[in-house]
């Protein structure tokens, strides 16, 4: 019924609507039947299977893949300038587009979703790569103008910060757009209203670690990295419905250095991003701990993030936020919580872990902060000292192993006179003995493991 309408449909607003249902309804073969409808007429009379427009394009001579874009945007680009982006059809056909068409087109499809209707676009992931590409591309008049779009809603930006895609387009903005002043007014402050909550966030947290340690595979995925920054777009090339030949500068890209912008969004005072940030983690330090999110957020904190970005302006205040995780580990170990009691910051298995990766950065990783020696020794005299024997057969194990081998001979010195008599032998030898068995047992089938590891070696 609707085969062959699906161009037409798709630029009248109830058209849309119904053409939406039907998409979110279709097996993929249909939906891409449907989006092949808009390559060319010939598309929608072919009878085998539909291929995505980057397979057929390598399929096609110069002349037709000029063709099929020249279609692709006669329908395109009414649907953007009516702002008809609302379905995820379209999301599917304009990332097709812009991919795919010369830097002239993606600039005039640019000026056209910049600004409201790019809000409409982040939710998915098509609609998050073409929310990328407009600002990737755009001038900084573009950029200025999307970023007003998205900003444009109560709410907005941190229901975005929160969304599986939508978290993407915000690591875009942040890495490209170089007016930090425009970002410190309109996306800054709604994203430092609630860091304790957005720490806690999947998607939220990688906002946070991106401007801490920027582009590490373990918080920002290698796909989600490529879909943050789009490939540079040469801006030569024919534009497509006049097919004519037109030179210019490469788009995307931006003349900011990456870490004056980076400085600049994090901000100095107790006000600023990186001042909410730390006082966020002090006040929250046990609870953001043990959380299997957050707790990667405050490991960063306090290791001043990468090249000690926070040691600059808020040197007293990460030395605070090492405190307080010493301080969050001072009250004796409980072995067997009751209901509704919290697990000791030692003993949980998300905290014990950030704890003891604070303890090896700390001895691994010399900064001129003094994060080299500060952090052990912090939680060594708060928690520790006088009371290693209470730990031992439980999960605290493994951070008192990092702690006798963290290079700070006051601490091991110490531990040597509280448990040699106890381990009867020397600490020094049960904390390679300890590693070395955790190590063989990561190696184990997971069903194996559990039956090898008691609660003192785990």
């Amino acid at each position: 019924m609707f085969r062959g309408h699906i161009a037409q449909l798709l630029r009248h607003p109830c058209g849309a609507a119904v053409i939406d249902d039907l998409y979110n309804e279709a097996t993929r073969k249909q939906q891409a039947a449907m989006a092949a409808e808009l390559y060319g007429r010939e598309y929608v009379l072919f009878s085998g299977e539909a291929k995505r427009l980057p397979e057929l394009m390598k399929e096609l001579p110069a002349a037709k893949q000029k063709a099929v874009l020249r279609n692709m945007a006669q329908h395109a680009i009414p649907i953007m300038e009516k702002a008809l982006v609302d379905p995820p059809l379209v999301h599917r056909i304009l990332a097709e587009y812009i991919a795919a068409s010369p830097g002239t087109s993606v600039s005039e499809a640019v000026q056209l979703l910049s600004g409201p209707p790019l809000v409409r676009l982040v939710h998915t992931k098509e609609g998050a790569q073409v929310a990328c590409a407009v600002i990737a591309y755009g001038t900084a008049k573009d950029r200025k103008k999307a970023i007003k779009g998205l900003a444009g809603q109560a709410d907005s930006i941190l229901k975005m910060a929160q969304d599986e895609f939508g978290h993407v387009v915000l690591l875009c903005i942040l890495d490209t757009v170089d007016d930090t002043a425009l970002l410190k007014k309109q996306i800054i402050p709604e994203l430092q209203s609630n860091l304790c909550e957005l720490s806690k966030s999947k998607s939220g947290r990688r906002i946070i670690l991106q401007l801490l340690h920027p582009n590490h595979q373990k918080y920002v995925p290698l796909h989600l990295q490529q879909m943050a920054h789009p490939p540079p777009k040469p801006a030569s090339g024919f534009k497509i419905l006049e097919d004519q030949e037109q030179v210019g500068e490469t788009l995307g890209g931006s003349k900011k250095d990456n870490e004056l912008r980076r400085q600049e969004i994090l901000g100095e005072g107790a006000s600023s991003f990186a001042g909410l940030l730390c006082k966020a983690c002090k006040l929250n330090a046990a609870d953001m701990l043990r959380d299997p999110q957050a707790c990667d957020v405050i490991v960063e904190v306090a290791q001043a993030g990468s090249s000690g970005v926070l040691s600059t302006h808020h040197f007293s205040a990460v030395h605070e936020v090492r405190e307080a995780i010493a301080q969050a580990a001072t009250p004796a170990p409980v072995i067997a919580p009751k209901a509704g009691e919290e697990e000791h910051v030692l003993m949980n298995y998300f905290s014990s872990r950030a704890v003891r990766r604070l303890i090896m950065s700390a001895s691994y990783h010399a900064s001129e902060d003094g994060a080299s020696t500060e952090f052990p020794m912090l939680l060594w005299e708060a928690a520790l000292k006088g009371k290693c024997q209470q730990w031992l057969g439980t999960h605290a194990e493994k951070v008192l192993a990092a702690l006798a081998t963290c290079n700070n001979s006051t601490i091991s010195n110490a531990m040597e006179v509280e448990l040699q008599p106890i381990l009867g032998k020397s600490v020094q030898q049960w904390a390679a003995d300890f590693v070395q068995l955790g190590s063989e047992k990561s190696k184990l089938p997971i069903k194996k493991r559990i039956k090898k590891c008691s609660v003192s070696q785990f």
